[in-house]
């Protein structure tokens, strides 16, 4: 017979919560909602700010008025125009509303979940 060896409850804790992550790691995550109507697009975003025009920052480096912002995560945009890179690896800025004051402006693409930036069907600002 083979020898058993024992462990005591901290490694068990341990080996349970390598589990729970390794199992949070793996379940595959929610595909995002988006779909577009009439040139429009609906689109699961994340929280974002709206700006004046479609960019962070002006050409003499001054920050872009943030007009609004928005707080859903589930929202409509008019149409898209190309602006400023940002982080979603493309120029394309999707015109929008606000939640706060309803103002309207440009979200980055980076902050709408689409799969392809255009979205296709969007109407071009």
């Amino acid at each position: 017979m083979g020898k058993h060896k024992r462990i005591g409850p901290a490694v068990v804790l341990s080996l349970a919560a390598c589990a729970a992550v390794s199992t949070a790691v793996a379940a595959p995550a929610a595909a995002a909602t988006c779909y577009a109507s009439g040139g429009n697009l609906y689109c699961d975003n994340a929280p974002a700010p709206i700006y004046a025009a479609p960019q962070y920052s002006r050409p003499n480096g001054n920050p872009e008025r943030v007009v609004d912002r928005l707080l859903t995560t589930f929202s409509y945009f008019k149409c898209y125009r190309t602006g400023q890179q940002h982080g979603g690896g493309n120029n394309v800025w999707y015109y929008t509303y606000g939640d706060q004051t309803g103002s309207w402006g440009y979200v980055a693409a980076v902050n709408v979940y689409t799969s392809v930036d255009p979205y296709p069907g969007v109407a071009h600002c």
